[in-house]
């Protein structure tokens, strides 16, 4: 046996059978054996049904896929806690945890799990298709303007993306991520507190992910735009050391979130970001949190189903 095949892969399914089957598949064909899926699809097992065969297939090839079905859709953070809660009661396995729409390159599994024997996650680079270099997997939050940048400077919080993390066996615990937040904004405080805690976060370049990006959460939606904005207002309290702070933080939003909302409904050519604005605002100060999550799309009209 393999040592990757000692490693667990985490994948949270919403509504994408076919890059699921692909991201499963990746994992297959660099060791690993065991699987959790958290379906998050809110379908009533209609894209897990529609997967049936590649699982089927999956499964005759020697991957064991165990399917979480929570009855709604829990978001990122606290489908996540789902699945580490449910490895936790049979700990000593390090958890890769990658999204469905991200596929492993050949050889990056084994190259991500030498650097955890001294760094509590390892993260790969990251590439938008294959054959394209890697790009860092880490980001900058830069905590007064909201802004996510791509290198450090005064103010911000380094953070992994959670497109895909190697975490040691030792941190594989429900509440890794802030439950808080739905979509969005889970990665920044997952930086933010493992500093505190000093716990070593590294990339490995000799590893990469391709990403599709947004293939779940439309770029543009009112899923999106609501959650992100969302995820700004609550950044603003948990990443306040003090009461000032906060208060600076506040005011920074209150520029920038506008600002952002204006560019990007110039740019869509839509009022769907001030739509999304309006009440992510509202929903905090109520303190009141929707899901937003868009009813499923009949079987008979999906176009993103697997291949049989």
């Amino acid at each position: 046996m393999s040592a990757e095949c000692g490693i667990v892969g985490l994948v949270l399914h919403f509504r994408t059978p076919d890059r699921t089957l692909a991201c499963l598949q990746s994992l297959a064909d660099e060791g690993i054996c065991k699987v959790v899926l958290v379906d998050n699809s809110e379908d009533a097992g209609q894209s897990i049904q529609a997967m049936q065969s590649g699982l089927t297939r999956l499964a005759d090839a020697g991957l064991r896929v165990e399917v979480l079905r929570p009855a709604r859709n829990l978001g990122f953070a606290a489908g996540v806690g789902m699945g580490l809660e449910r490895m936790s009661k049979n700990p000593g396995a390090p958890v890769l945890l990658i999204n469905s729409d991200a596929k492993l390159e050949n050889g990056a599994l084994k190259a991500m799990r030498g650097p955890l024997r001294n760094h509590g996650l390892v993260v790969p680079m990251l590439a938008r298709e294959t054959g394209q270099s890697g790009a860092s997997a880490f980001a900058y939050y830069q905590r007064f303007a909201a802004l996510i940048l791509r290198s450090a400077m005064p103010g911000t919080v380094a953070h992994p993306s959670g497109c895909c993390l190697l975490i040691r066996d030792d941190l594989v615990r429900a509440d890794l991520f802030d439950p808080d937040f739905f979509f969005y904004g889970e990665d920044v405080m997952l930086g933010f507190d493992l500093a505190r805690r000093g716990v070593e976060v590294v990339e490995c370049v000799d590893a990469t992910v391709i990403h599709a990006g947004s293939a779940s959460a439309k770029n543009g939606s009112m899923f999106y735009e609501y959650h992100m904005v969302r995820a700004h207002w609550l950044l603003a309290r948990k990443l306040a050391r003090n009461g000032f702070e906060q208060g600076l933080f506040v005011i920074g939003r209150c520029m920038a979130l506008p600002l952002r909302a204006c560019v990007r409904s110039v740019r869509s050519r839509s009022l769907m970001p001030w739509r999304g604005f309006v009440e992510a605002t509202l929903d905090v100060i109520r303190g009141r949190s929707r899901t937003i999550t868009p009813s499923p799309v009949p079987s008979s009209n999906r176009s993103d189903v697997a291949a049989t």
